[in-house]
């Protein structure tokens, strides 16, 4: 009994690797590099095998200076090369890429500090022109993924680009304009640490303070430690945009289908004040192609997370996207783009 036990193990381990090395095989990953505004960034498109031109979407990466993977400040997520795989043994194109200023897209050192988020749309858009022009991609099919600001920016060319993309995927986007979700999840932070009324209303003075500002390109004054971060001297430039822009307004704009995708756990953005909020305009507004989808046993990193994004979602990159997310974008993707 326990020889053959022991052989059934090691056939079970067989057919496990096996799928791995399949699931491994379905794609190719190759640098990449384009320009954008005299500055040279770096990416990798990852394709499926396949003998026709294929359908593809341009992952625009979220805040934060992480790299064309998703990690950095604190996080290790590989979020957007699970994407990039994932999306490849479904039959699609990627093309990730580093931000300027980040991983392997260098930038003069007298720019530093001065990138806006109008500069950042402006890559997204040289990527999207790049990956038109790559000879396994159909151009006619070619969609976005953007998460959290990139969902912004890819509500952006959406709405704004003569020949908008096929589709637009937002994955945990922004409802009410940026700066009020920040104030928001501050607040509710230093309410579960313990702080009392007192300090945390102080604190959401210095914040308010510094938005002023921020808004009204006013020296920054001396803020609290877990305010300042929030409004660093080199983020000045975004974030004097970023903060301030308006989701609702973007999306009235896009006429293409759209997906909205939230994690049900997610305590960054609110599935029901963000999400249902887009949806609601955007269906006003006459798209009829928006769809809202809550997923559950997951949260900001739509990793498997029942207990929300603790400690080891964030910085455990082996740990596979939630089912639900593939699932999601398997079923929309297969109608729509």
């Amino acid at each position: 009994m326990m020889k053959q036990i022991n052989t059934m193990r090691c056939v079970i381990a067989g057919i496990g690797i096996v799928l791995w090395l399949t699931a491994a095989v379905q794609a190719d990953e190759r640098e990449v590099r384009f320009q954008s505004d005299g500055v040279v960034l770096a990416g990798t498109l990852t394709t499926p095998h396949a003998s026709a031109k294929s359908p593809a979407l341009l992952l625009i990466p979220g805040s934060g200076a992480v790299d064309r993977n998703g990690n950095g400040d604190g996080l290790n997520t590989d979020l957007y090369r699970h994407l990039a795989q994932q999306l490849a043994q479904m039959g699609y194109v990627t093309l990730r890429y580093d931000k300027r200023g980040i991983g392997a897209s260098k930038i003069p050192e007298k720019e530093e500090g001065k990138t806006t988020l109008s500069q950042v749309a402006r890559d997204a858009l040289a990527a999207l022109n790049f990956l038109r022009q790559q000879p396994e991609v159909d151009p006619k099919r070619v969609g976005l993924l953007g998460y959290e600001d990139g969902a912004l920016i890819g509500m952006a060319l959406a709405g704004e680009l003569p020949d908008p993309p096929k589709v637009l995927v937002c994955l945990a986007p922004p409802g009410r304009t940026p700066v009020i979700i920040l104030r928001e999840n501050l607040q509710q932070r230093w309410q579960s640490e313990g702080l009392s009324a007192d300090k945390i209303q102080r604190r959401l003075g210095d914040f308010d303070t510094a938005v002023a500002a921020l808004y009204y390109r006013l020296p920054m004054p001396p803020l609290h430690e877990d305010v300042a971060p929030y409004f660093m001297l080199p983020d000045r430039p975004y974030l004097q945009e970023f903060y301030f822009e308006n989701p609702v307004a973007r999306l009235k704009m896009v006429k293409v289908p759209v997906l909205l995708l939230y994690g049900e756990l997610d305590k960054r953005v609110s599935p029901k004040q963000d999400g249902e909020l887009l949806w609601q305009h955007a269906r006003n507004a006459g798209n009829s192609k928006v769809e809202l989808k809550v997923l559950s046993g997951t949260a900001h990193a739509f990793k498997p997370s029942p207990a929300g994004d603790t400690q080891e979602v964030l910085t455990n990159p082996q740990l596979p996207l939630a089912p639900a997310l593939v699932n999601a974008l398997k079923e929309w993707l297969s109608a729509n783009l």
